[in-house]
């Protein structure tokens, strides 16, 4: 089953979070993509300015977030003709479950050079149209599987999984080890009623990165990610977006999952996650 959207609007700062908000790990608790996604919309539109371009923005885990209704609030904390840093948070029941910061700039000239840097374009993920989505999935344990995956790790696909549709590299999705690639993009929209943004979609995608890039044995540690920082040098301008990611980790350290996001044209984001491994 999927819902109609992501989130329901009670009021100007209060959602209901439907079903298809919850994450992998159950479906009491929201995967963190719609709900920064939620969060980046509500900052960009309570403090609207034309022809303002979102540089950057972090989104900060502070814990679990519920299946549940979900309050938004967000700030101005700096603001020139030309840079506005832009904060919010989300409560639940007057806790705050999480942050987040966003630098927004003054869009850049239209005269300004296109430039990318060859070294960091990988070879893509190339979308055909006569390739069916995945269904939404649903993962089991298989012994074929190298290394093998736990149905306690994967058994919800109710959620966040099956509300996204996914084209991937890979012939078995989330389990290859290694560098992921994939093309995503949402079934349904984020707030029941409103049209998408696409810097919304960007966001509600981002935190798919280190999922679609498993290098971390999940059945010998526990691995997750405390945040989502985004740098976005242009706005996508189409529904499916890929990711181009990797994951990197050092013993007695952390680990860092990165990648590369893009459209059907060209690349338009990166996203860093720091990730907590046990």
């Amino acid at each position: 089953m999927i819902a109609d959207s992501f989130y329901e609007r009670i009021d100007e700062k209060t959602y209901v979070s439907t079903w298809s908000t919850a994450g992998p790990w159950g479906p009491k608790a929201q995967h963190a993509g719609p709900p920064s996604a939620l969060l980046s919309t509500q900052m960009m539109n309570d403090h609207h300015r034309p022809d303002f371009h979102p540089a950057r923005v972090t989104f900060e885990l502070l814990g679990q977030i519920p299946v549940d209704d979900l309050t938004v609030r967000t700030s101005v904390e700096h603001s020139t003709h030309r840079t506005d840093l832009l904060s919010g948070t989300l409560l639940h029941h007057d806790r705050a479950v999480a942050i987040a910061r966003m630098w927004r700039y003054k869009a850049a000239p239209s005269a300004l050079d296109r430039v990318r840097e060859p070294r960091l374009q990988q070879d893509g993920l190339a979308f055909d149209d006569s390739v069916a989505p995945s269904a939404p999935l649903v993962l089991a344990f298989d012994e074929s599987v190298t290394p093998p995956v736990p149905l306690e790790l994967t058994s919800h696909t109710d959620g966040y999984i099956s509300a996204m549709e996914w084209r991937f590299a890979e012939s078995e999705p989330f389990t290859t080890f290694g560098p992921g690639k994939a093309w995503v993009r949402p079934r349904i929209p984020l707030i029941l009623g409103e049209p998408d943004t696409p810097f919304g979609r960007l966001m509600l995608i981002a935190d798919s990165c280190w999922s679609i890039a498993r290098r971390i044995d999940m059945m010998k540690h526990f691995a997750i990610n405390t945040e989502i920082t985004v740098h976005c040098h242009r706005l996508p301008e189409s529904d499916w977006l890929r990711l181009d990611g990797t994951t990197v980790a050092s013993p007695g350290g952390a680990a860092v999952s990165h990648a590369t996001m893009g459209d059907r044209s060209d690349d338009c984001a990166f996203v860093l996650q720091s990730m907590f491994v046990a």
